[in-house]
């Protein structure tokens, strides 16, 4: 247990690091479901995991300081503990809501409390012109956050297994039974929540489209993806060839007089 412990420190390391380090990239579930169910020896369950708590944060995202949830630790959590108590997606799935506005609650302290005191550091160094000292402070503020949330996964993994397992052991049948109606909807609220941000009327009937292949003709998943990417790649070639049009008539300049012209008849017709 301490290596896999180990192992799921390690990976929150560098999934804080590559969030708030060098990379300032941020991993997603996707992503990190494989990788610590990889490193647990069962790929294909860190991978279905992965997918389902993706599904459940699809339109969660970070806008300057405010963080809605702390998808990393959630995805690297639920997959943990999904795997190791063997209970399957509805429970990584379950878990990983709470565990991640939890531990966003860390994340909170470090970014609010802590780091205000190494920007008071490093502007005093910069005042007084010590190069080398803000340097200090900057890499240290690099590597104490992916530190801390480090340890604390190593922690958690090692002394938070067997609680959890006994209360899951512990929940009465219908309790399980709502964790898994939860777990089945979780994903449709995530589908919603990006819907909600990218909604647009022209897109209504692709809408459409998916759930009709989907409910009537009963396509997996995988070919209706194919087929959106499809329709998307053709969308985004036509739209760069019919830019490029446009572009070419204004360097002729015949484009401003006709686009004027189409507007005026446009206007003409609507009035």
């Amino acid at each position: 247990m301490v290596i896999k412990a180990l192992l799921v420190g390690i990976i929150m390391f560098f999934a804080k690091f590559f969030d708030w380090g060098y990379f300032n990239v941020q991993l997603r579930p996707i992503m990190l479901g494989p990788i610590v169910g990889l490193a647990l020896g069962d790929l294909r369950e860190g991978v279905l995991m992965g997918a389902a708590i993706e599904a459940v944060f699809l339109g969660t995202f970070s806008v300057g300081g405010s963080v809605p949830s702390d998808i990393a630790s959630a995805a690297i959590f639920g997959t943990a503990f999904g795997i190791l108590l063997g209970k399957g997606t509805s429970a990584a799935v379950a878990l990983s809501v709470p565990i991640g506005l939890l531990a966003n609650l860390l994340f909170n302290f470090i970014a609010g409390f802590i780091f205000n005191f190494v920007v008071a550091f490093e502007d005093r160094a910069v005042a007084d012109h010590k190069d080398k000292l803000f340097t200090f402070w900057h890499i240290f503020a690099m590597l104490f956050y992916p530190t801390v949330f480090g340890v604390m996964a190593f922690v958690v993994m090692m002394i938070g297994v067997q609680p959890v397992q006994h209360f899951m052991n512990a929940l009465p049948p219908y309790i399980n039974n709502a964790l898994t109606a939860m777990s089945a909807a979780l994903p449709a609220l995530g589908m919603a929540i990006l819907t909600n941000s990218m909604w647009d009327k022209s897109i209504l009937p692709f809408f459409f489209i998916g759930f009709i292949l989907a409910a009537y003709l009963k396509l997996q998943t995988m070919p209706i993806a194919v087929l959106g990417a499809a329709v998307a790649v053709y969308y985004v070639y036509n739209d760069f060839q019919h830019r490029k049009e446009i572009k070419a008539l204004k360097a002729s300049g015949v484009g401003s007089k006709s686009d004027k012209g189409e507007n005026g008849e446009m206007e003409d017709f609507l009035s």
